[in-house]
Parts: C-alpha cells; structure tokens; sequence
C-alpha cells in the first residue's frame, strides 16, 4: 500500500507519544487556577508549545488532528464543570484548522511561518468557538470588553506558542532521534 493511503496509520511509538502529548495538553487546564487573566495570558502559550512540538516530534499528519480528537472526548466528560460540554468541541474545531494549516508545510509541520500562522488562527477559532457556544448556547452574558479581551490575547499567546513551540519541537525531535 502506497504512503499517501498509509497516511493515517500511526506506529506504536507514534501513538505512545500521541498518548504522552495528549496529557500533557489535558494538565494544561491546570493553569486556570491562577486565575483568569493570567489563565488567559499563560494557557495560550504552554498549549501553543505543547501542539507545535506534538507535530514536529511525531512529525506525521494528522498528529494534531489526532490530539484533537482525544481532547474533545476528554473534555466532554469534564468540561461542564467550566460551561457546558458543548464547548469542548471548540478543540476539535481548532485542530481541524490547525491541521489543515499545517498540511501546507512540508515535512509536516517544519515552516515557522505555517506554525505561527496556525496557531494564531488555532487561537482565534478556539476563542470564537468557545464565546459562540457560551453566550448563544448556555446564555452566558459576558461584557463586550471582556469578550474582546478573550480573544485578543489569546491570539497573541498562541502565536508565541508556536514561535516557541518551532524551537523547542526542533531540540525535542534531535533529542528523541538520537535515542
């Protein structure tokens, strides 16, 4: 069978460290316990990190949609005790785009101008999706200062995310190689 329909098919120790990355992302959500302003200004950028370097250290497509998948599921059973469950799906909708930006870069994942540029958007659709569902689907009210404030920054702190992400999934990925 050709590469191009093997594509999907990941290798055991591709999907021990699918398994490894997606903890890591999940513990993320650990930072809201400082509190939402810096919750908002840190998460960006761990999480930014974190999928950038998922995608050069696996170094495979579909590696973000992958981890996104395991996201979503798991942020169904504990997300209602942020909103609503309905606002995981705003992980599976970013690690589409995501993906889809990434695609463009080959090998995978490897142009710091494609992870930047991904991880911005990945920033904005998570917050529009995750304000979306919040204020139209559970009734939230949220003043438009703060909802700008939500998307804003998180913007911002994906991009430098995944600038940093690029850097740090180069080490990772030599360091991981050389094993």
């Amino acid at each position: 069978m050709s590469e191009k329909y093997r594509s999907f098919h990941f290798t055991n120790r591709e999907i021990a460290m699918l398994a490894a990355f997606s903890v890591l992302l999940l513990s993320v959500d650990l930072i809201w316990i400082l509190g939402p302003i810096l919750g908002n200004i840190i998460y960006g950028i761990i999480d930014g990190i974190i999928l950038i370097t998922a995608a050069i250290v696996i170094g495979r497509r579909y590696t973000v949609l992958n981890l996104g998948i395991i996201r979503t599921i798991v942020e169904i059973f504990i997300a209602g005790a942020f909103v609503g469950t309905l606002t995981a799906f705003d992980y599976l909708v970013s690690a589409l785009v995501l993906e889809t930006i990434l695609q463009f870069s080959t090998p995978y994942a490897a142009n710091l101008r494609i992870n930047v540029l991904g991880m911005t958007l990945y920033g904005l659709v998570t917050r529009l999706m995750f304000i979306t569902i919040s204020v139209f689907i559970y009734g939230m009210i949220l003043p438009l200062w703060l909802m700008l404030f939500m998307i804003i920054v998180p913007v911002i702190t994906y991009a430098i995310g995944g600038f940093i992400g690029h850097g740090v999934g180069n080490r990772v990925k030599n360091t991981v190689t050389a094993i």
